[in-house]
């Protein structure tokens, strides 16, 4: 096993603060794969727990259904991997701020000259 900071289901769900059912249906609908210990446990690594503190916010911060926090992922995955893997969750918030008033803009009423 790597070097590095891991977690147990139970230190993931405390930090999440979500329930180890919901944990088991993010790993599936997300393909999150989790490496198992050699007690079978399934454990974490940090990037794994970065990933899923934003899929907590997508889906219950910002309401979107899994289906949208799974396009919402894609598309980040597909920016610069400064705004994408950045542990500043900043970035990532400038980069939102920016997708949605492009979005709105679109949604408001041409203007007429």
């Amino acid at each position: 096993m790597k070097s590095g900071k891991f977690y147990l289901v139970t230190e993931v769900c405390r930090r999440l603060g979500i329930e180890p059912h919901i944990l088991r249906y993010w790993e599936q609908e997300f393909e999150i794969k989790p490496i198992r210990n050699s007690a079978g446990r399934r454990i974490y690594n940090e990037a794994q727990l970065q990933r899923l503190q934003l899929i907590k916010r997508l889906v219950r911060v910002e309401k979107l259904t899994v289906a949208g926090a799974r396009r919402q992922l894609s598309r980040m995955s597909a920016q610069p991997s400064h705004v994408a893997a950045s542990p500043d969750h900043r970035q990532t918030l400038l980069w939102l701020r920016k997708e949605l008033v492009s979005i709105s803009g679109l949604l408001e009423p041409q203007r007429r000259t």
